[in-house]
């Protein structure tokens, strides 16, 4: 199928849209079920690693229905997939010295509704202090997927460092931003 139609008279030369060509991608794009791949949910920064960013995202099938949780890191172009079956345990995303320092875990997981998440993350690593994030994954209204708080959805999660004398001991806060 083609979207344009180069129409040739001996008066004059016209173009000629085939209105089916139009229809069929306004369809798919009305209807987000039918398409199945990859749904980006934020970004997530760091004010100690300005260069190093995540994305976090979901996999869709076909329905729509999420299949896996990724974390994709964007300067090595390196993703890792967390299928449905090990989204209610505690997944690592930071490991330091065989130790779990941030971790995410989805709370009674459902491939059609989403589900809550928890974040949770070193406050202070001398004394073992951690903290938890909390947000919910998530369709809108569109039947898009997203990540929302309290305050409604966002884009970015941006980690600000906390410091000692110079040194990194832990991430003061977790800021959603839109």
């Amino acid at each position: 199928m083609n979207l344009f139609t180069l129409v040739l008279h001996p008066c004059s030369i016209g173009i000629k849209i085939d209105p089916m060509a139009l229809i069929v991608p306004l369809l798919l794009a009305l209807a987000p079920s039918i398409d199945a791949g990859e749904s980006f949910l934020s970004l997530i920064s760091s004010d100690y690693d300005k260069e190093k960013t995540y994305s976090l995202l979901v996999d869709t099938n076909e329905k729509n229905e999420i299949t896996a949780i990724k974390t994709r890191n964007n300067l090595k172009k390196k993703t890792k997939t967390y299928p449905p079956e090990i989204l209610g345990d505690e997944i690592t995303l930071v490991k330091a010295a065989g130790i779990s320092l941030v971790t995410l875990r989805c709370h009674n997981f459902n491939p059609k509704r989403g589900c809550p998440i928890t974040i949770e993350y070193p406050y202070n690593i001398a004394f073992g202090n951690f903290k938890k994030f909390q947000a919910l994954i998530k369709k809108n209204k569109k039947g898009q997927w997203g990540l929302y708080t309290r305050e409604g959805q966002f884009k970015k999660l941006h980690l600000v460092a906390k410091k000692a004398l110079g040194l990194l001991i832990g991430i003061k806060r977790i800021e959603p931003r839109a």
